[in-house]
């Protein structure tokens, strides 16, 4: 293999991630109802693949929610959680070929929409970087003002909360996709280590290291911040 080679890279990669991911899937052992499931799915399937567009339709309403959920944990804006739903879905047509019957397909989609997010995630850290390349100063206070005042309130008014989730999107936005991806699916979607491991492929000392790290980042951020807020709400009363 060439070593220079980022392709071969990235397809020894992600074989290792389908490989570790099979694996945590034969670990659990499926219930009857889940079976009876897997049955009914695996049929759909097959009439998916010979062109039946009503049996592909039943696994999109069967697992849209499921997917909604997952993407809506990242990203805000409606709009962009419609077009990323639906391109889990085009991937998940073009890729049903490659699924393996018997399986749990419900795991399988949000496989599939977790890469998904991991991959707009780090597009978005990247317009954000050149955005922050030229922020100005006064953006910036303004910003930790806002979240100064927001952490002073209890019971926060409809505009606060606004403003309270605009400033946990700028701290998560802070973080590596990676580490932004852990700890959204662990500490706001209530994920086990065991389960992120499954949707991602990641083994599980890597989740715990990264939710782990994106925590103590958080942290500091948020830190930083108030001590921030503090300073300018006295300069203010001066």
């Amino acid at each position: 293999m060439n070593v220079d080679n980022p392709n071969a890279h990235s397809t020894v990669r992600q074989a290792v991630v389908d490989e570790q991911f099979d694996h945590l899937a034969e670990e659990h052992a499926p219930t009857p109802d889940e079976t009876a499931r897997a049955r009914d799915e695996d049929e759909l399937i097959r009439r998916s693949l010979a062109r039946d567009g009503d049996a592909f339709e039943a696994l999109v309403r069967r697992h849209s929610s499921r997917v909604f959920s997952i993407v809506g944990s990242f990203f805000r804006r409606r709009d962009m959680i419609d077009d990323i739903a639906q391109e889990v879905f085009a991937k998940a047509y073009f890729s049903l070929g490659t699924f393996t019957l018997g399986r749990s397909f419900e795991a399988w989609v949000a496989k599939i929409t977790v890469n998904a997010c991991y991959d707009h995630l780090r597009a978005q850290r990247r317009r954000i970087e050149q955005q922050w390349a030229h922020e100005t100063q006064k953006e910036d206070e303004w910003f930790e003002l806002q979240m100064f005042e927001v952490a002073q309130e209890r019971h926060a008014s409809a505009e606060r909360q606004r403003d309270a989730a605009e400033i946990a999107e700028r701290l998560l936005a802070k973080l590596d996709p990676e580490d932004r991806l852990v700890v959204v699916l662990i500490d706001r979607d209530g994920f086990s280590v065991k389960e992120v491991s499954e949707m991602t492929g990641w083994g599980q000392s890597k989740v715990k290291v990264r939710a782990f790290r994106a925590r103590r980042v958080l942290r500091a951020a948020m830190k930083r911040l108030v001590l921030s807020g503090e300073r300018m709400q006295r300069s203010k009363k001066k």
